[in-house]
């Protein structure tokens, strides 16, 4: 892409951190959640594209404030991964791996996916090719310890806190590997495994839309991902039918999602995650800590940015 469409994407995901943050923390899920899709949709709304918003979690949601498919005021065709607040409950409630993100790519470079339940496996390019979602979680542990040069008991595992993990956090805890339990942020979780910061391996069930925005960040980043969706009725296979699916046992892997290197990557922290920090007021605004990545050099960049609200206000 000849336009540097990271450090324009990073703007909206900035906007929507500071615009979660200023309520963070009050308990209400629904408020914080409308009011970040809000300022993000209409932040990247003023991007020079004839953009289409792919994969959005929350479309027809009700009592969510409804981001339009169409973005853009006009340019070239391209498609946008826009989750605005990832971990929407943790942000509400005050803790940690809530962030904003965005993908942006040329048009049809970016699969659309059903709104379903994705079990995923993620791990640092130093550890690429080496798991296998079929395997047992004992047998990805040590596989990668392995590849990294790690005894099995130097391995960090992040995984979701959730009932239905239990069986996985038995199995890692059995093999003697270390376990990061997070409460919400997927996403960060699984950045934090292919960015070698903190955590070794990302595993569990999730969001299938989130796989996107997660092998969008490896096709940036290097990393290997794999996941498979899960149907547990007929609505479910119809629902992937609708989006030309039709083999239900298939693993998705980077390159079945995210079809070209012509894409940028961009997050900004909202609170303090495995990944990003969070933001921090001021006494005359705020300071974002944000990532931004390209997929056709590789290149990254961290931005600590200082928003001034004197100039600038944000609400």
């Amino acid at each position: 892409m000849d336009v540097n469409y990271g450090m324009e994407i990073v703007r909206a995901t900035e906007i929507a951190a500071l615009s979660a943050a200023r309520i963070q923390g009050l308990g209400d899920t629904d408020h914080i959640l409308n009011q970040t899709r809000q300022a993000f949709y209409k932040t990247l709304n003023r991007l020079q594209i004839d953009g289409t918003i792919k994969n959005d979690r929350f479309v027809n949601r009700n009592n969510t404030y409804q981001m339009l498919k169409k973005i853009g005021q006009g340019g070239p065709k391209m498609d946008v991964l826009a989750v605005a607040l990832e971990g929407h409950h943790a942000a509400a409630n005050g803790r940690n791996n809530s962030l904003s993100c965005a993908v942006i790519a040329r048009e049809n470079d970016i699969r659309s996916i059903p709104n379903l339940t994705m079990n995923k496996i993620v791990v640092g390019q130093d550890a690429y090719g080496v798991v296998d979602i079929h395997q047992p979680p004992s047998i990805n542990v040590r596989r990668v310890a392995r590849a990294l040069g790690k005894y099995t008991e130097s391995v960090t595992v992040c995984v979701l806190d959730k009932v239905r993990h239990r069986r996985i956090i038995h199995e890692v805890q059995n093999c003697g590997a270390r376990i990061k339990l997070i409460s919400e942020g997927e996403i960060s979780g699984c950045l934090a495994a292919i960015s070698d910061k903190k955590v070794d391996l990302f595993m569990g069930y999730g969001f299938a839309p989130e796989g996107v925005m997660i092998a969008a960040a490896i096709k940036c980043l290097g990393g290997y991902f794999e996941g498979k969706i899960i149907y547990e009725n007929d609505r479910d296979k119809e629902l992937a039918e609708a989006e030309g699916i039709t083999d239900f046992d298939k693993i998705f892997r980077t390159e079945d999602l995210i079809l070209s290197n012509e894409i940028a990557f961009a997050a900004t922290g909202v609170t303090d995650g495995e990944f990003l920090d969070g933001v921090v007021f001021t006494s005359n605004g705020a300071v974002t800590n944000s990532f931004v990545a390209r997929a056709e050099s590789h290149t990254y960049r961290r931005l600590e940015t200082r928003h001034f609200f004197d100039y600038k206000p944000v609400y």
